[in-house]
């Protein structure tokens, strides 16, 4: 068996953009811009994370990482949502017992887009509520109540030049993994190839800064996610549910940032008025959703005859900070019609 240690020593696979002038560290919301969205065009690549109060974009790539492990009390690990991960529980608590013969007729149910519809059960809350449910239960203080996973890891980013939409790649095969309480602020995961018949483990220490600690099985402590309270919203690959059909992949999908009690909610034209004319003092507080991170999701833009954003509606977002900005999306596609190049404009909504 080996094992390893991951610590808050991140590997960097990101880059990070900003439209301020200078890197003063004296908080000060920007009044607004228009941005480009680094998403990375039809195969679309990228997690991109923006913070609207500061005007700035980490960028990670979607497949650079494998679980989150919750920050604080509550022993929660995430699976990577954008690449397709599932997880189905086994009835064993022994890694090195479970073998190819036990789980393969499983591996027909742990997927995504199997059109069965209650497959959402192995893939986490996707209303981002994961500290009342995830694919993997939560962490047990007894070793002995924590079981044996199959875990799909889903698909890689599409390695290759396409000018259509191609947001799955080759399949990144299985694993079985078992995760416990290394101590009050660190996870242990044993984990190993379906076939192996010993496991190997490793220690994530939780980081009381982020909501997750990332990590790559293969790369250790990946940096994703930005810290806590300084994204809003994230540009991604999602794994939504198809009323009555289960789990579907959805591309040019948004999420908010729902943990740090970020909110949303549609402003239709025809209700409210113009974007250009609406105000503080037009502002619903009673519209906002805070307990569903697809409030924005997959409502911005339609691909029924050809992919276009729709220009009936923007969108009110009060982030972590109480600040309250309005947001339009430009367009979702590059001059020549492709795909995953969408771009926004918003507004600080100040008195």
């Amino acid at each position: 068996m080996m094992k390893k240690y991951f610590s808050p020593i991140l590997i960097s696979f990101f880059i990070i953009l900003s439209c301020k002038e200078d890197d003063s560290p004296i908080y000060v919301p920007q009044p607004g811009a228009t941005l480009d969205i680094p998403v990375g065009g039809p195969t679309e690549p990228n997690q991109v994370w923006v913070d609207l109060d500061q005007c700035t974009v980490n960028v990670n790539q979607r497949d650079s990482w494998d679980f989150g492990f919750y920050f604080d009390e509550n022993f929660r690990v995430i699976l990577n949502n954008s690449t397709g991960m599932a997880a189905g529980k086994l009835n064993s608590t022994n890694i090195d017992e479970v073998k190819e013969s036990d789980i393969a007729s499983l591996k027909s149910v742990v997927t995504v887009g199997n059109f069965q519809a209650d497959n959402v059960q192995y893939v986490d809350d996707i209303m981002g509520n994961y500290l009342e449910r995830t694919a993997i239960d939560e962490i047990r203080k007894k070793d002995e109540e924590n079981h044996v996973y199959l875990v799909n890891m889903g698909y890689f980013v599409f390695n290759g030049n396409t000018n259509d939409l191609t947001v799955i790649g080759d399949h990144r095969g299985w694993k079985k993994i078992r995760i416990l309480r290394n101590d009050f602020n660190s996870y242990k995961i044993q984990y190993a190839d379906i076939s192996d018949i010993t496991h190997k483990e490793v220690i994530v220490k939780k980081n009381k800064g982020y909501h997750f600690s990332y990590v790559s099985l293969s790369g250790g402590m990946i940096k994703v996610q930005p810290p806590k309270k300084l994204w809003d919203m994230c540009f991604t690959v999602f794994i939504n549910e198809n009323k009555g059909h289960g789990t579907y992949t959805f591309a040019d999908f948004i999420t908010i940032n729902t943990m740090s009690n970020t909110g949303a909610y549609q402003a239709n034209i025809s209700e409210v008025g113009s974007y250009e004319d609406f105000t503080k003092e037009k502002v619903d507080f009673t519209k906002f959703v805070y307990n569903d991170q697809r409030v924005i999701g997959s409502s911005w833009r339609t691909t029924y005859g050809g992919a276009k954003v729709y220009t009936d509606r923007f969108y009110v977002l009060k982030d972590s900070k109480g600040n309250l900005f309005k947001l339009k999306f430009i367009n979702m596609t590059d001059k020549n019609g492709h795909r995953g190049y969408p771009k926004l404009e918003y507004k600080i909504l100040t008195n």
